[in-house]
């Protein structure tokens, strides 16, 4: 029988726009009715060109935004209805972010990275951060180099010690905003294998945005973007170099 928790719908956005007024006036529409739900367990893959909006859609299934219309709805919970710090919580809690670029804190080693998040954690997360980031370490494979600098990492490294710390809160959602842009295609793939790993083991929802057909083909469910508009396509077969 299938877990209750994978069914669960953790994010829902219906009808959903974003439109933005330029310095002369000109409404610029960046989304237009988007209609997207995710569940726990999903991997789910958005793909499109630059340009396309995948930032903006990031933007909001991350909470860091609002639509202009349409319901953003967060386990359930009408977003809009929330405060901005609210918000915040939900998000700092319920959301893990892995980035292109890593965004890791060069004079801080891969323990104190991935530790960030956690010192805005409440009770035993709080005072149990050290263990449960070299925790969070071992399961990506670097506790050896917990004291090493991100600048004494690999490119490879560098982005599972991002990996690492964005499940170290285990969020319920992880979103992947082009994961793979910065790597190799091996270390790329070994990445986004790990990633996918991770967040089934945990029962969270992992939401891959791409322009790359072959970290695409990894997910379950794809989506494409284009002029704004999000429309259901297959998932693309790997494409070998």
């Amino acid at each position: 029988m299938q877990d209750e928790r994978s069914t669960e719908e953790l994010v829902a956005l219906v009808g959903v726009t974003r439109t933005v007024v330029l310095p002369d006036d000109q409404e610029l529409h960046i989304l237009r009715g988007i209609n997207l739900r995710v569940h726990s367990g999903d991997h789910t893959a958005i793909i499109g060109r630059s340009g396309c909006g995948k930032s903006t859609l990031l933007n909001l299934l991350g909470l860091l935004d609002l639509p202009t219309t349409g319901e953003l709805t967060f386990q359930g919970e009408p977003v809009k209805k929330l405060r901005s710090n609210a918000r915040a919580t939900l998000r700092g809690s319920a959301v893990g972010f892995v980035f292109q670029q890593f965004n890791l804190l060069p004079g801080r080693s891969a323990l104190d990275n991935v530790i960030t998040p956690l010192l805005y954690a409440k009770g035993r997360d709080f005072w149990k951060r050290r263990d449960l980031a070299m925790d969070m370490l071992d399961r990506v494979g670097l506790s050896h180099r917990a004291q090493t600098r991100p600048t004494m990492l690999s490119g490879g490294e560098q982005q599972r010690v991002a990996i690492a710390r964005a499940l170290v809160r285990k969020p319920r959602l992880i979103l992947a905003d082009e994961p793979t842009g910065a790597l190799d295609v091996d270390t790329g793939q070994a990445v986004m294998t790990l990633l996918d790993t991770v967040a089934t083991e945990s029962g969270a929802a992992l939401v891959t945005i791409t322009h790359d057909v072959n970290v695409a083909a990894l997910a379950r469910s794809c989506f494409r973007l284009d002029q704004g508009v999000l429309s259901p396509t297959a998932v693309p077969s790997v494409v070998h170099a």
